[in-house]
């Protein structure tokens, strides 16, 4: 499965939980995308090392194709490019726009 995690609202809300998530697909064969809207791909780089969230891939903010296919499809373009199964993020706009198949996750915002 290729299984992409968002960051903001979605891993760093339970940074343990997504950390056991990942090392268990990766040992289990599948791929782990992180598809973030921040800009900065050494800064994430080490905040995600910092919590034990492994990875195959890190998708930051494209603004141009942002500009071209909308801000909240981006996602879900990115997401059909990459052929992915299963999708754990915070924002049901953006999850809105993943591929019919993909199986969405979102954490339960208080």
């Amino acid at each position: 499965m290729v299984v992409p995690l968002g960051i903001d609202g979605t891993i760093h809300r339970h940074p343990e939980f997504f950390a056991h998530l990942s090392e268990s697909l990766i040992s289990a064969g599948h791929r782990i995308v992180v598809i973030t809207f921040r800009e900065n791909e050494a800064e994430t780089a080490a905040v995600l090392d910092a919590w034990g969230v492994r990875y195959h891939e890190q998708i930051v903010n494209d603004l141009d194709e942002q500009l071209s296919v909308g801000v909240l499809e981006w996602k879900g373009v990115v997401c059909t490019r990459l052929g992915v199964d299963v999708f754990f993020e915070d924002d049901t706009e953006v999850l809105a726009h993943a591929p019919p198949s993909v199986v969405c996750f979102s954490p339960f915002l208080r």
